[in-house]
Parts: C-alpha cells; sequence; structure tokens
C-alpha cells in the first residue's frame, strides 16, 4: 500500500470513527448512474429518513439534492452530512465535482465519501 492509500485509509477509519452512533450525522448513500442518481437519507444509529430521492445528473438535479440534504438536516437537528458515492464508470465525476466546488468538501474512497 503506497502513502496516498494508507493516507486514504487513515482517513476513513476516522471518518467512521466519528460518525458511528453519531446523533449529528446526515448519511445520504448514492447510487451513481449516467442520468439519474438515487439516494436514500439516513442517520448514523439506523433511522431512515428518505427511502429514495431520484435526481438528475445535472446542476438541477444536484440542486435537489441539496435542497432535500438542507431540508433533511433541519427536520431532524443533524448539523453535518457524509455523502456514499458508488464511482461507477465516470458518472460520478460531475456530482463529485459539484459537491466538492460549491459547498461540500469531497474525499473519494474505494466507495467515495465525502461530508
Amino acid at each position: 500500500m503506497n502513502d496516498v492509500d494508507t493516507t486514504r485509509l487513515e482517513n476513513f477509519r476516522q471518518l467512521r470513527k466519528e460518525i458511528r452512533g453519531s446523533n449529528e450525522h446526515l448519511i445520504v448513500g448514492i447510487d451513481v448512474a449516467k442520468d439519474n442518481h438515487h439516494a436514500f437519507f439516513g442517520t448514523a444509529r439506523g433511522k431512515t429518513l428518505l427511502k429514495r430521492l431520484v435526481f438528475n445528473n445535472n446542476l438541477q438535479g444536484y440542486e435537489k439534492l441539496y435542497t432535500y440534504v438542507e431540508a433533511a438536516k433541519v427536520k431532524n437537528n443533524l448539523n453535518k452530512v457524509v455523502f456514499g458515492l458508488e464511482p461507477t464508470a465516470n458518472y460520478h465525476k460531475p456530482l463529485g465535482e459539484h459537491l466538492s466546488w460549491t459547498r461540500i468538501f469531497l474525499e473519494c474512497q474505494p466507495v467515495a465519501l465525502a461530508w
């Protein structure tokens, strides 16, 4: 394992430790596809908040996702967000870039994680 992989693994372990059992994290899992993504919202304690949000792989879709994320944070008194993305082909790149350029720090892992 090279230094970059070691750092990524350490960062992943630290993030996992931070969110496990947390009362302040919204977890958003995203199934990435070419045209439309499907998102699941839940808490670190296992509570389902939204089973499926379908949004387009474009700017309007990303804004829809962000609107739902902000609403879920407020409604459930959560102040941190973790995104889990499956890096499928290159379809995850526009969403990942949008998250990192606009509002959210993004760190890609084998299963891309962001907060």
